[in-house]
This record gives C-alpha cells, structure tokens and sequence, in this order.
C-alpha cells in the first residue's frame, strides 16, 4: 500500500544510513519512454531540491515496499496528472536497520 511521504523524510532517511539509493528512473507519460537515471546525477539533483527551502516540500512523494525486492520504491509525479514525468527511486536498506525504523521515520501522518 502506498503511503505519502516528503523530500524531507527521504532525505533524513538515506542521510541517517537507513537507505541508500539502488537505482533511479525516469517516466515520461506522453512517450511511454523510460530512462536509468546514473545514481550520482540523482544524488546531485535531489541535493539541490533540498536545498530548495519552502519548495523543498512542496512535490508529493508517496513510497511503498516491494515484497519481491525488499527494496523501498519512492515516487512522485505518477499521482499528478499535471505533470510530464514520474520519478522513482529505488532504495535499498543499509545493513542492521529494521523495516520498522524506515517506516516510521518515511510515513508522514496526514491530518483530518
């Protein structure tokens, strides 16, 4: 199931050695077309969203955990019908950590 995260949460958690990035990829809707984004180029480019300030979190992010993988599949675009491009990116769990501790520190609680 899919639950709603931030840039903010997913930075803490690669940061703090929960996560490190597996792979990245690019979806463009209008071509169907997808590209392998080169992990130091995501890197780079989502250290500068963070460095963005308010529009830091202004870019939905939703996760999930692939039970095949065990790997962390973050996303945002897909549920935007206003934008070109879905990003995802792969996360794999640093050695030691519980999927609990991810899970607490990815899920953002939504408000009533």
């Amino acid at each position: 199931m899919r639950k709603i995260t931030s840039t903010s949460k997913i930075n803490d958690a690669i940061n703090n050695h929960l996560l490190h990035i597996a792979k990245a990829e690019v979806y463009y809707k209008t071509s169907g077309k997808t590209e392998t984004m080169d992990t130091d180029r995501f890197t780079e480019n989502f250290s500068f969203l963070c460095e963005s300030g308010i529009f830091m979190d202004a870019i939905g992010w939703h996760f999930e955990q692939d039970c095949k993988t065990g790997l962390y599949i973050t996303e945002c675009g897909r549920m935007n019908p206003d934008t070109e491009v879905i990003i995802s990116v792969y996360l794999d769990v640093c050695e030691g950590v519980k999927g609990e501790d991810i899970n607490m520190v990815l899920n953002v609680e939504e408000e009533e």
